[in-house]
């Protein structure tokens, strides 16, 4: 029983650890974004809707990978702070490549939002792999 609290007791940090860093990614994704995220979704812009999703889902796979490599929660935190530089300098890059890349999810281009949630996804899946232990 001492054996399963003590792992329990792991899930939990590390749970509250992910819900945290994620928390932080999606303010700063927030605020990074020239255009307000929730007031679009809640307008019914699916394709901003789809770009937040897919931004989600990258950091979430960089945190997962972190979880499983890491030797503490501190790796974990350092990680976590890494895949979001990463997610942050992609959105940077694609908004340089595609400058009308945001104003087009503002229109609810669908096209621009997968194509956002697409790049989200393969960065963190591209800095996952990338974690070594």
């Amino acid at each position: 029983m001492a054996a399963f609290l003590v792992a329990f007791f792991a899930f939990l940090m590390h749970l509250a650890v992910a819900l945290l860093l994620t928390g932080v990614f999606l303010l700063a994704y927030m605020r990074s974004t020239p255009h307000q995220e929730y007031e679009q979704i809640a307008k019914g812009n699916a394709a901003a809707a789809l770009g937040l999703v897919g931004a989600l889902i990258g950091f979430a796979i960089v945190l997962s990978r972190a979880i499983v490599i890491s030797q503490g929660i501190g790796e974990v935190i350092l990680w976590g702070l890494i895949g979001l530089a990463v997610q942050a300098a992609g959105h940077w890059a694609l908004s340089r490549w595609l400058p009308r890349l945001y104003a087009s999810i503002e229109d609810g281009d669908m096209a621009a939002g997968i194509m956002k949630a697409g790049i989200a996804i393969s960065l963190g899946l591209l800095n996952a792999a990338s974690m070594t232990p």
